[in-house]
């Protein structure tokens, strides 16, 4: 089944490339829409959208993570006949949690406008989503097949081109009908061709499964998929409610207006996870294969590479849109959404502390303890909902940005306490020190160079390349990626950029502990 998979540095490629379509998409999605709508309708969409995504989180029933472990599990013993009849179950699910989801939608819709934008005029809106839901309930879960199936490029492509039409063609039929009510239509309809597409790139790579009939392959009940979902869908629930309660208590508290300023803020702030995603999304899989084979020692390996590659990466890259948050909301937004830029700079200075939480997560998830998740999304939305209604009404998208941040705290002293405990954690703190400490100093330098320069794209720009340009040669002084890292990061970079892997070769050190080549061996 070789023929059927791809690797992990090739498919990390492509997830960077779809990962960045949806940061870049979305970014000047809300930076048209800044521009061509008041700041009250912004807030608006902003708030369907935060709907849209809660709801999305409830009808997938956790399946994503349980159907890429299950297969990854599968693929790596070769067992076909148990791949195809999770990939036929899934489809029957899969179809009918996307009817019940529009169902359930269409007849709440009332009372979510109601509740929500305290004006029953939105119910339209409501029901229109209903249908984006509803599609997007069979996207992701296909979406995980092809990821358990390790079609790691075919899912990176195919979201590439989906988030570019996703914001894209709905502001086209906003800019040429005049009427939000028609971006609405076209998120749905988007939603529902790539449902379509999804489903006839699994079964494609099903129909190119051999028929194998092998009495002795391990017959995989559906239900326990369902029993290894059932705590993610839970804590995706929670998770998802978490991550958007602060926007709907700014709506409800304060105005959709001060709403659409803080989304804008917080479009700004994912541009750092575009770091990170990709990596995270491969983990599952890769990191199945390794449970499934009993062997701990490339599984424990491979936790402390991906965690000292995340932190290299994400604290940098939040730093540097802390240090750059006042111009860039000024330039791409207005200036009346300057006010978003202290909440920008404590979410990205908050979230870069705890970026090692995606890591370990997927590493639980990878040994079959997702009932961690119910504990750590459940005290994540807790946290996020106590801050948000005591914070919120007296220190405004300050305050939502401070509630917003605390469950990124508390999700990851969760998550690290069991990781320790299932024995699965290995940080190297000393050099995560390092890498803030390297990190802090270019992010002084920033801060301080940017108010002495004019607000603009180019001196953006600049500011840019200044602060890239500090944090390599920290790198090289501050020894803070190894060889054996570095060889994996250059495994991902396709021969044409030879000179750029020249350089980033001699950034690396030598280290003299081995330890981590099965794991390169088995990644490439």
């Amino acid at each position: 089944m070789s023929d059927l998979t791809e690797s992990f540095g090739q498919g990390l490629v492509f997830q960077y490339s779809a990962v960045g379509s949806m940061f870049f998409g979305s970014a000047i999605f809300y930076f048209a829409l800044a521009h061509l709508l008041p700041v009250f309708t912004v807030g608006s969409i902003s708030l369907l959208y935060a709907i849209m995504n809660i709801l999305s989180a409830v009808f997938i029933f956790g399946l994503g993570n349980g159907l890429q472990h299950y297969l990854s599990y599968h693929l790596a013993r070769n067992d076909t006949q148990a791949i195809k009849k999770i990939i036929v179950k899934t489809t029957y699910m899969a179809i009918g949690l996307a009817i019940l989801a529009f169902v359930t939608v269409y007849y709440i819709s009332d009372y979510v406008a109601v509740l929500f934008f305290h004006n029953i005029i939105y119910a339209q809106s409501v029901k229109i989503i209903g249908i984006a839901i509803s599609m997007s309930v069979i996207i992701n879960i296909f979406a995980s097949v092809l990821l358990g199936l390790n079609q790691y490029k075919k899912y990176s492509i195919m979201y590439t081109f989906y988030y570019i039409i996703l914001y894209f063609f709905p502001l086209l039929l906003l800019f040429l009908l005049k009427n939000t009510i028609s971006l609405l239509y076209g998120i749905a309809f988007t939603d529902a061709i790539y449902a379509l597409i999804f489903i006839m790139m699994v079964y494609r790579n099903y129909f190119k499964m051999p028929k194998v009939n092998n009495e002795k392959a391990v017959r995989e009940p559906y239900k326990n998929i369902i029993i290894y979902s059932i705590p993610l869908f839970f804590a995706s629930i929670m998770n998802t409610s978490a991550t958007y309660i602060d926007r709907i208590v700014v709506s409800y508290f304060i105005n959709l207006g001060f709403l659409g300023i803080y989304n804008f803020a917080l479009v700004v702030a994912s541009a750092a996870s575009i770091m990170v995603l990709p990596i995270s999304n491969l983990l599952i899989p890769k990191l199945s294969s390794f449970f499934s084979l009993n062997n701990l020692d490339g599984f424990k390996n491979s936790i402390k590479m991906l965690l000292n590659i995340g932190y290299l990466i994400y604290v940098p890259a939040a730093l540097g849109i802390a240090a750059l948050s006042r111009p860039i909301l000024v330039v791409f937004a207005g200036d009346q959404y300057s006010i978003g830029y202290i909440p920008l700079m404590i979410i990205m200075f908050i979230t870069s502390l705890f970026a090692g939480a995606v890591v370990l997560s997927s590493g639980i998830s990878s040994v079959r303890q997702t009932r961690i998740f119910i504990y750590s999304s459940a005290l994540s939305l807790v946290a996020n909902i106590a801050l948000s209604i005591i914070l919120i009404p007296r220190f405004n998208i300050l305050g939502a940005a401070i509630s917003y941040s605390s469950m990124n705290a508390v999700n990851f002293i969760i998550v690290y306490h069991y990781a320790r405990k299932f024995q699965i954690n290995n940080f190297d703190r000393t050099r995560i020190l390092k890498i803030w400490f390297a990190s802090i100093i270019m992010f002084s330098i920033v801060f301080i160079l940017q108010f002495h320069l004019a607000y603009s794209i180019i001196n953006i720009l600049l500011l840019i390349l200044v602060g890239f340009g500090i944090y390599l040669l920290e790198i090289k002084a501050f020894k803070l990626i190894s060889r054996e890292e570095m060889n994996y990061v250059l495994d991902i970079i396709p021969d044409k950029f030879s000179m750029l892997k020249f350089i980033l070769e001699r950034l690396s050190y030598t280290n003299s502990s081995s330890g981590n080549d099965k794991l390169f061996r088995f990644i490439k």
